[in-house]
């Protein structure tokens, strides 16, 4: 006989069915019907043509080009947001406040994207403080030329590299400090102590640093559209805005299309950054 429910399985299973109706709801039905639409010609016509909208999608000329800067733009903000937090987190943990220094990082994460995003336009406007004070005589147009790039990268490390740094800082807490003071009794220099101590216990936290850093490329959107628009510079043309494109032209399915390329690709660095992480912390 299978056995009966206990009040506390009763409540807790309860509970729960709010959390399963939303993922229902709000993901799954969603992530399906999109295939649907990733795989017909239109949504009156229903006709299947499965492959061909991807095909036509991915030689798109302007999907090429916000794949191409989504990547670019990741290939630099990532690597800038593992090194650098990682060494302001070590400068920090010789400071004796450093929790309270630590929490001054994360501030840009609790300020409205609206105000944030005014400030940076005053700041990198073609009448902004940085024209004002260093370009008056021939100022230049920063979110309308190539170097629109630079002040993304700027405003991406200013937002997720305080998070980056208490995430670091509770990486290096865990590690004991007798491990380094035995390693410099054996003669071992900074370089062989990050090697073989701090790269191995904190290899965790790296990649899930690493791995939130990527996510966080993609939430950068919305400060990019409020400085720049739907169609900003040819340079920071991003991926997210070949998909509002696409959503506001109601063409579903080349939206559909891209959202399944954007989601294969965080799918395939995340199942390969576990694996990476498997192999280092193996040999622990």
């Amino acid at each position: 006989m299978p056995r009966l429910k206990t009040r506390e399985e009763i409540i807790i299973t309860a509970l729960a069915v709010p959390s399963l109706l939303g993922l229902l709801i709000f993901f799954i039905v969603p992530f399906g019907y999109s295939l649907y639409l990733a795989v017909i010609d239109n949504p009156v016509a229903r006709n299947f043509v499965w492959f061909d909208n991807f095909i036509a999608t991915f030689n798109n000329s302007a999907f090429k080009l916000a794949m191409r800067n989504t990547l670019t733009f990741m290939a630099l903000s990532v690597p800038f947001n593992l090194v650098l937090p990682l060494l302001l987190a070590a400068v920090l943990k010789n400071f004796k406040h450093k929790e309270i220094l630590g929490m001054l990082f994360v501030l840009p994460l609790v300020v409205p994207s609206g105000a944030m995003v005014h400030f940076w336009h005053n700041l990198f406007g073609i009448n902004g403080a940085v024209n004002g004070l260093f370009f008056r005589d021939s100022p230049i147009n920063w979110l309308g030329s190539d170097l629109s790039l630079v002040v993304i990268l700027i405003i991406f490390m200013w937002k997720n590299a305080g998070f980056n740094i208490v995430l670091y800082q509770a990486g290096l807490n865990l590690i004991p400090s007798e491990y380094y003071e035995f390693a410099a009794v054996e003669g071992a220099g900074l370089f062989k102590k990050f090697r073989h101590i701090t790269a191995i216990y904190l290899a965790p936290t790296f990649f899930m640093v690493m791995l939130m850093s990527v996510l966080a490329t993609f939430r950068s959107f919305r400060e990019i559209y409020l400085l720049s628009g739907a169609h900003p510079h040819s340079r920071i043309y991003m991926l997210q805005h070949f998909m509002n494109n696409m959503f506001n032209s109601l063409n579903y399915q080349r939206l559909a299309t891209a959202a399944y390329f954007l989601a294969a690709g965080i799918v395939i660095f995340a199942a390969g950054s576990m694996f990476l992480l498997r192999r280092v912390t193996r040999h622990e």
